[in-house]
């Protein structure tokens, strides 16, 4: 008898130190838009520089031969390998040969004057014969006395360099750009080029905006002569249609026409020529970098079209006239909400983005066609919610902006508030979900067993107790008769 009570007595203290909260207890089971005009260009990529938005881009990934752009790859490796523009240059005859060995691409090519022997030349009169006159001999001039001799271990430093800056589909075969198979780019990787001149040498632009140039004289040139900016953008002297004030450098790259070779190996395939440009442009305090290709180089009549000037003044002025920088949304935007569980006063979580957010966007676009995307990473339980507490500025989830399919921009979620755990809900949510237990299922079942068997004893022993008592009282009853 005192051992069933004694259990019945530690089952009840069992249960009640089981609804005593633990630690461990388990409740819960980050846009491209189209031009509005029409363009000579195949492709082109264009870039705020401000907020490095992308604007307008077509066929940016597609293969291109980047002609005269290519001089620009030249003059970086050149400027970081030369510490002094004073330095003297050595030009040789292997400098200038190659335009004279057969090959119809290279006839006729580019020059800024240079001389086989002439003793004055410096590195500085290289550079701006190289991108204001787009001279072909200053690339291989540049070449011979960086490489050390080489011209092609001059090339291996390009290829180099515009792998490190990021170029995955992007070939040098040259200084220059006149046409060869392995001399290639695309849009985007003259643009990565582009990028790197103008965040770190600036010195570049300012030579690739200069309109003339001096140049120390030789036996072509008895006097020192000029050069002038084969860039229209920024050619401000004369009648000069395509000549935009907005613009600055960087660096043409055209070809008249080129040949290929046939089955049997002559230069024979004609392929009609192209223009290309990249440059840059800054109005009331926005700044572009734009990069067309593909431009014919003449029309039908065989008459130049400068397809990729007008291209790049109709695309500045697009830009300009089209996007302002807009505040999307700031840490105080309400986005969503989601369902919380035993919060003190609270039933749901505000979230609101971890930080603003401003993009360029045309001045008449409804904010409203932004789309959102929202991802909830904060765990739940069975009942979709999540558990307080909650703390302010938690991160709940994600969320992702998108304009006609492409990702604007992408930030955390957070909780606005703090919210508090209930207590109350706190613990009589584990009283429920201890009732669930099986094996508290299984301890009301056995006390109440061991109840019923207690009564049932002591019915039984009463019962006894009463035959015993009623026997005693028979016997003593005849032995008060006799």
């Amino acid at each position: 008898m005192r051992n069933i009570k004694f259990i019945a007595v530690f089952m009840s203290i069992l249960m009640i130190f089981s609804l005593i909260p633990s630690g461990g207890f388990d409740i819960a089971a980050s846009a491209a838009f189209t031009p509005d005009i029409d363009l000579y260009s195949s492709a082109y990529y264009m870039v705020n520089l401000d907020l490095g938005t992308v604007i307008a881009a077509k066929n940016e990934n597609e293969k291109c031969y980047p002609a005269s752009i290519t001089k620009l790859m030249t003059a970086i490796v050149a400027m970081e390998n030369c510490a002094d523009l004073s330095m003297p240059m050595e030009v040789t005859y292997d400098a200038t040969n190659e335009f004279w060995e057969g090959d119809p691409n290279k006839e006729g090519a580019g020059t800024c004057g240079l001389a086989a022997g002439q003793p004055n030349l410096t590195m500085k009169d290289c550079l701006y014969g190289l991108l204001i006159k787009s001279g072909c001999e200053a690339g291989n001039v540049i070449a011979y006395n960086i490489g050390k001799g080489s011209i092609p271990a001059f090339i291996e430093l390009m290829n180099k360099k515009a792998a490190e800056i990021g170029c995955k589909n992007t070939h040098f075969g040259n200084t220059h750009g006149l046409w060869q198979e392995d001399n290639y780019s695309t849009p985007y990787d003259l643009f990565l080029i582009g990028k790197y001149i103008y965040d770190k040498l600036p010195e570049m632009i300012e030579i690739t905006n200069t309109y003339s140039y001096v140049m120390p004289a030789n036996k072509y040139n008895p006097s020192p002569y000029t050069i002038y900016n084969v860039n229209s953008l920024v050619n401000n002297v004369g009648e000069n249609p395509y000549y935009y004030e907005y613009a600055s450098g960087l660096k043409t790259g055209s070809m008249g026409e080129y040949y290929t070779k046939d089955a049997s190996g002559e230069w024979s395939v004609y392929h009609a020529g192209f223009a290309n440009i990249i440059s840059t442009a800054s109005q009331n305090g926005f700044n572009y970098m734009l990069v067309t290709c593909g431009a014919p180089y003449a029309d039908a009549d065989g008459n130049r079209l400068n397809g990729h000037f007008k291209d790049s003044i109709a695309l500045y002025k697009w830009a300009f006239r089209t996007f302002d920088i807009r505040e999307v949304m700031n840490e105080n935007t309400f986005v969503t909400n989601v369902k919380v569980d035993m919060g003190e006063n609270a039933d749901v979580a505000i979230l609101k983005p971890a930080s603003a957010f401003s993009t360029l966007l045309p001045k008449d676009l409804d904010p409203s066609v932004i789309e959102q995307k929202i991802t909830i990473t904060a765990e739940k339980n069975n009942n979709d919610a999540v558990v307080a507490p909650i703390q302010k500025g938690q991160v709940m989830g994600t969320l992702e902006l998108l304009l006609d399919g492409d990702s604007l921009w992408t930030t955390n979620l957070v909780a606005s508030q703090n919210i508090e755990l209930s207590q109350f809900e706190y613990t009589m949510r584990m009283i429920n979900s201890i009732f669930d237990k099986w094996w508290f299922r299984l301890c009301v079942v056995a006390l109440a067993l061991l109840i019923i068997a207690d009564v049932v004893l002591n019915t039984v022993q009463k019962a006894r107790i009463a035959k015993l008592e009623a026997r005693k009282n028979r016997k003593a009853n005849i032995r008060a008769k006799w």
